[in-house]
């Protein structure tokens, strides 16, 4: 958005504060409305649109609300997956990437597929990482943690990052489809 657009909006909320009222309304037509897949996609979708933004400006400044998404647009689409393997999930699903990524294999495991190959590994890595870039899921949203304690800056390279994300979300997207397509489950 150009500066100048901003600039014509700021004036207009100048010139109506008095008659604004609350900007978020209940909205019964919206498709992402109850569905862990459509708001698991739509958080991969700002991932990458943020990603274009900040790869673009070479800012740091945004490496923040980045990893932000990042980090919830992994967490939405591991649960996602869950719930579309099991139908629900079995216990408290939290915020825990690696206890997520555990759940995810162990019903793909039940279900019949071989989880002990190369991929599933690897995956397992980038799983184990970001969470312990972010055990409370709170580093890349807060600058302290919730005793106060300054949260060290964070240097990455956008490039993995970005591969790093893609990685995570295709395997356990992918889990998903290995066992509709492959094994016939067709109720997932």
């Amino acid at each position: 958005m150009s500066a100048q657009k901003r600039k014509a909006l700021s004036d207009k909320i100048m010139e109506e504060y008095p008659y604004l009222e609350g900007v978020l309304h209940d909205s019964h037509t919206d498709l992402t409305s109850g569905s862990w897949d459509l708001v698991s996609y739509s958080f991969q979708s700002g991932f990458e649109k943020l990603w274009d933004v900040v790869k673009a400006e070479q800012s740091n400044f945004l490496i923040l609300p980045l990893l932000s998404v990042w980090r919830q647009s992994i967490e939405l689409t591991a649960k996602s997956s869950i719930l579309q393997i099991e139908g629900k999930f079995k216990s408290k699903p939290g915020h825990n990437l690696l206890v997520l990524f555990k759940e995810l294999k162990k019903a793909a495991t039940d279900k019949g597929l071989y989880m002990d190959d190369e991929i599933t590994k690897k995956v397992s890595v980038l799983f184990e990482d970001a969470q312990s870039a972010d055990p409370l899921a709170d580093r890349f949203r807060y600058p302290t943690d919730n005793k106060g304690n300054r949260y060290v800056g964070i240097k990455l390279d956008l490039d993995e990052l970005f591969q790093a994300h893609w990685m995570m979300i295709t395997w356990c997207e992918g889990l998903v489809v290995e066992l509709q397509k492959e094994l016939g489950i067709d109720h997932l």
